[in-house]
């Protein structure tokens, strides 16, 4: 499978699923075997995100494909209207990244590993203060 494949398989994955917040596009995107389909904890965090974040929206800032994996830099943004692990709407802007990496085969996600700033956005909810170096 060419790499342009694998990384159109993801565009097209964020597309569907985190903008156009198509959460049943997941089960043509995953492999059956995958332990992302057998699980409904992917679309319950997701359904958590959309509520919390109706306007989500994410925007593939790097994308690069090697073999099989794909790494995709997200930046994600979006208005806190709706209660997020306990807390309630605060109305405020958040920008959050993520650094995913995806395993592509036969045209499906096989399986996905990330790394997201859940620290700066608890931030900008007000969940937690920010860190104040003192001298």
């Amino acid at each position: 499978m060419s790499l342009s494949t694998n990384k159109n398989i993801i565009k097209s994955f964020v597309k569907e699923v985190f903008n156009e917040r198509d959460i049943s596009a997941t089960e043509k995107y995953f492999d059956s075997e995958s332990p992302l389909a057998r699980t409904e904890t992917f679309k319950e965090f997701l359904i958590a995100q959309f509520k919390a974040f109706p306007d989500f929206q994410a925007k593939i800032e790097h994308i690069i494909a090697e073999g099989d994996l794909v790494v995709v830099f997200l930046n994600f943004t979006g208005t806190h209207k709706g209660e997020f692990q306990g807390r309630p709407p605060t109305n405020k802007k958040i920008s959050i990244r993520s650094a995913d990496l995806y395993k592509v085969v036969n045209k499906k996600i096989a399986d996905h590993w990330d790394v997201v700033d859940q620290l700066n956005l608890m931030q900008q909810i007000g969940a937690i203060l920010p860190q104040v170096n003192k001298k």
